[in-house]
């Protein structure tokens, strides 16, 4: 099994979140120097962006949700998929995080506040809710 980070159109109420639906959710967390941008493709690209942060949700899957992931992904070609650390109200957890690989310097719009949504009117699909992010920057903050 693993612990993967979603952040983008994997999220509940996003439109790839049905390769998730037979999988279980963890919880919510933050991703910690790695921020988000627009690739003009409808679907976020994540990259290292020191003092940003992303917001996104744990799932636990198998190896079959695995490989299905990495092939929409396109583990090689348009992202890696890398161990990282990611806070959550459970504490600290190493999770599989997919990376953008891609060449970013003509993506000129930064995501504000960490959070995607391809929906942004309809906002209460896919981003964490005011008690959830609380609850983890205050596990952060108690440290």
């Amino acid at each position: 099994m693993y612990k993967v980070f979603t952040y983008g159109t994997l999220m509940k109420g996003q439109r790839n979140h049905h390769y998730l639906k037979d999988e279980d959710y963890v919880c919510d967390g933050i991703l910690d120097d790695y921020g988000l941008k627009e690739t003009g493709e409808n679907y976020p690209a994540a990259i290292p962006m020191k003092n940003y942060r992303v917001y996104g949700e744990i799932y636990e899957v198998d190896d079959t949700c695995k490989k299905h992931m990495d092939e929409l992904e396109e583990v090689g070609y348009l992202y890696d998929c890398n161990l990282v650390n990611v806070h959550t109200d459970k504490g600290d957890m190493d999770v599989f995080f997919y990376e953008y690989i891609c060449d970013t310097s003509d993506m000129k719009t930064r995501i504000p506040y960490g959070k995607w949504n391809e929906n942004p009117l309809d906002v209460d699909d896919a981003d964490m809710n005011n008690e959830e992010i609380r609850k983890v920057m205050d596990s952060i903050n108690a440290k």
